[in-house]
């Protein structure tokens, strides 16, 4: 099993709010048991992403469910078709492209977990006949359905995990890089300017860029790396980072990628940086230097009159 993601996710809150006449997931047992109180409610699942690649779709892949929580909750296990959103959100839509939702068993799809307890739960993917090459897609949600309440709005908790299958064939993983927004102008009040990159994905598999495959930002000043980030087949990723520039320059912040084939994209932005507040800083300690000059000499000329005043002063002669 390939798992591109280890780490655990753990929600401790809602994920959709359903009006009390919307209907609840199905399975009875799950509607009759009331929902465990917010306080106690903690749902872990692992991994937090599942890719299987060409070399692992004869295996059996697993989800371990995990309740931290204080109460016995109810677990059903849906699947949903999803499109990449440009800010990372999975998108649900109906009738989404590459979907795999068909291709996969789940089992079981619905269980119950008492408090410290774990649940795994297996997928088996089956291709069907002559599938297009690269990678199809499927969410599945992890659910804690709301039950029955007296409440005029019932709240359903889960957790969604996507699962990306990889047909084998030809596959790319390209991206273009569409876009590099940033603030044109700069003031240079001494804080960072960000920087927005729009990522592309052109090829048939999803694409990471993480650890040592991340994206960097090249050229004057120091920028933070962009953090690690994948975009689906067919999407398009925001990606936002913070940059450093020099105190003063006609700046060009740029972002590259190479891609299989050899061929870099590369996208840049002007910006221009203009050192207002430490103008005006030395604006001001000029000012003041002046004022102080103007006062002393002013004092210095008052100083020698009152001197010149004294020696000019007639002296008066005494008889004794």
């Amino acid at each position: 099993m390939n798992h591109a993601a280890r780490s655990r996710s753990v929600l401790a809150g809602c994920v959709a709010l359903m009006l009390a006449s919307a209907p609840l997931a199905s399975g009875a047992g799950a509607a009759e048991t009331p929902p465990p109180a917010a306080e106690s409610f903690s749902l872990t699942v692992s991994p937090t992403r599942l890719a299987v690649g060409p070399g692992d779709l004869g295996k059996t892949q697993k989800f371990e469910v995990f309740n931290g929580g204080t109460a016995s909750m109810p677990v059903e296990v849906s699947k949903r078709n999803f499109v990449g959103g440009e800010d990372g959100t999975l998108v649900y839509q109906e009738a989404a492209p590459y979907s795999a939702s068909s291709w996969l068993t789940i089992s079981p799809s619905s269980f119950q977990i008492p408090a410290g307890k774990s649940q795994v739960v297996t997928v088996k993917v089956a291709l069907p006949d002559q599938p297009e090459p690269g990678d199809h897609q499927v969410a599945l949600v992890f659910l804690v359905p709301a039950g029955k309440t007296g409440a005029n709005i019932k709240i359903n908790r889960g957790i969604s995990t996507p699962v990306y299958v990889t047909v084998p064939g030809p596959t790319d993983d390209s991206v273009a890089l569409s876009d590099l927004h940033a603030t044109g102008f700069a003031l240079g009040f001494g804080g960072p300017v960000g920087l927005t990159a729009a990522v592309r994905n052109t090829g048939t598999v999803h694409r990471d860029f993480r650890g040592d495959a991340g994206l960097a930002v090249g050229g004057a000043g120091t920028a933070a790396d962009f953090p690690d980030f994948t975009v689906l087949r067919g999407a398009t990723r925001n990606i936002s980072t913070s940059w450093d520039p020099p105190l003063m320059c006609i700046c060009h912040p740029s972002v590259s990628v190479v891609n299989a084939d050899g061929i870099v994209h590369t996208a840049t932005v002007r910006v221009i940086v203009f050192p207002l507040l430490q103008l005006l800083i030395a604006l001001g300690a000029l000012l003041l230097l002046g004022l102080g000059g103007r006062l002393i000499r002013r004092g210095y000329r008052k100083h020698v009159i009152r001197a010149a005043a004294v020696l000019n002063r007639p002296v008066s002669s005494g008889h004794a």
